[in-house]
């Protein structure tokens, strides 16, 4: 830590006087770092290419103008970051900020009309490979999704395959279930649990992307899923963005498979009698 403690003064040009561990991580350890004026987030991990993938979706995310943490230096092995200084605010405040930078991402499309993204991106410690000739919703939401999730699922033995065959029939209907001439590729977050939106008097920020382009409802079925924001967001939100007419019978549980299976894969227990309810929700 020593040695990595003078690169980053070198990187930040001024002296790191303490570094704090601050949490665990979905892949390491987090660290608060403090200088004479400023505090930064440092990630680390096991030499992969994890963080490189996460620095290079959030320098995405703000080319977009979406309000995430700066990064200033990335490896295979760490990932440093401003700190975001959360400040209490009003729940109806924090709902009508997300509401504002959510419809604000989900606005972005791309010129391909393309489902997926430029490259594989991740979720937690998964990888999700992104085909960029996918123009159909439902095969990208079935075959580079929900399926290589639900085999993750198998191969650790949190799911029968019993259950691995009830989602491939349900993956071969999606486009039977959905009406896909209504769906264009707006811009995901993709993890958008209550952990990674932060909000102080500047508004909200957004932290560990999964990004992707697909259907603007599958973060608010995932937003659902953990009643991360209530009514408000959703009034705030539908003045930009309107509700397809099945988003609360259909898509809410169709969407929500995929965040369940890569909760199963890590956490297995509770979320795989989840995953069973969806499941008999939506009839499969």
């Amino acid at each position: 830590m020593e040695s990595l403690q003078t690169q980053l003064s070198s990187v930040l040009k001024e002296e790191i006087v303490t570094i704090d561990f601050f949490c665990k991580g979905q892949i390491g350890e987090i660290y608060k770092l403090q200088t004479v004026g400023s505090t930064y987030i440092l990630k680390t991990s096991k030499p992969s290419s994890n963080l490189e993938v996460e620095a290079n979706m959030l320098e995405d995310l703000h080319k977009y103008n979406i309000a995430v943490p700066k990064v200033f230096d990335v490896s295979q092995t760490h990932l440093l970051m401003e700190y975001i200084e959360s400040t209490k605010q009003a729940k109806c405040a924090q709902e009508i900020a997300a509401a504002k930078v959510i419809s604000d991402m989900h606005s972005v499309t791309n010129d391909a009309r393309m489902y997926g993204y430029y490259y594989d991106t991740t979720i937690a410690s998964f990888t999700q490979k992104n085909e960029q000739t996918q123009y159909n919703w439902a095969l990208f939401l079935g075959q580079m999704r929900i399926m290589p999730m639900a085999k993750i699922c198998y191969d650790k033995g949190d799911i029968s395959k019993e259950t691995v065959g009830r989602l491939d029939l349900l993956c071969r209907e999606l486009y039977r279930r959905i009406d896909l001439a209504s769906i264009e590729p707006s811009l995901l977050h993709g993890d958008l649990w209550s952990g990674n939106i932060l909000f102080n008097i500047n508004g909200a920020t957004l932290l560990d992307p999964a990004l992707s382009f697909g259907d603007k409802e599958m973060d608010l079925a995932y937003i659902l899923m953990f009643d991360t924001f209530g009514d408000t967001f959703f009034e705030s939100y539908q003045e930009v963005h309107t509700l397809s007419d099945d988003f609360y019978e259909m898509k809410v549980p169709l969407y929500q498979i995929y965040p369940l299976l890569v909760h199963v894969a890590l956490y297995g227990g509770a979320y795989v009698k989840q995953l069973e309810t969806l499941l008999k929700r939506l009839k499969v």
